[in-house]
């Protein structure tokens, strides 16, 4: 029997206006930062990456993103920050955002009943705004704030596309 594994993990994407100002600030960024910025379209905040499933665990996931309840949130992006491994310039928050942390844990829990657990890191909420970024960029915060509004969560699947990665949302809770 052949076992088809596909790459997953639960993530919120941002509203139009976040979007738009993410993909503007990374654009501004990747020159300086040596690097390319990420397709607007891209752009989220991973809360579960579960990496490499089979297919067959597929249904369960899909059942708990469907049955999610409706969230209704804001997240302020402030903050630039720099992973040197695997070289990503990111944006996220100066302050912690006690919602999403509470999600997490909460995504979580419901995970571990189908088998998947916890990374043994502290969750850092951030949005990747330029990959193969050879430095960090030379300033600390955002040009401008941006109020991401997030209302549903959702579970999707990342395709290796050439170099690129493509994003396939295969189901979303209640929003």
């Amino acid at each position: 029997m052949v076992t088809v594994s596909r790459r997953l993990f639960f993530a919120l994407w941002p509203d139009d206006a976040s979007r738009r100002a993410l993909a503007d600030e990374a654009a501004r960024l990747a020159p300086l930062c040596g690097g390319y910025p990420l397709p607007a379209e891209n752009m989220h905040v991973t809360l579960a990456f579960l990496g490499s499933v089979d297919e067959v665990r597929l249904a369960p996931l899909v059942d708990l993103a469907q049955g999610w309840p409706a969230l209704r949130g804001e997240w302020r992006l402030d903050r630039l920050g720099h992973f040197p491994q695997p070289r990503i310039v990111w944006a996220g928050s100066q302050t912690p955002n006690d919602a999403l942390l509470t999600l997490d844990t909460e995504l979580w829990r419901a995970l571990s009943r189908h088998g998947f657990t916890a990374p043994q890191r502290e969750f850092t909420p951030h949005v990747s705004l330029v990959r193969q970024a050879g430095r960090a960029a030379t300033r600390t915060t955002l040009t401008t704030p941006v109020i991401w509004r997030y209302d549903h969560l959702a579970l999707v699947e990342s395709r290796l596309d050439g170099e690129a990665s493509r994003y396939l949302t295969l189901a979303h809770g209640q929003s």
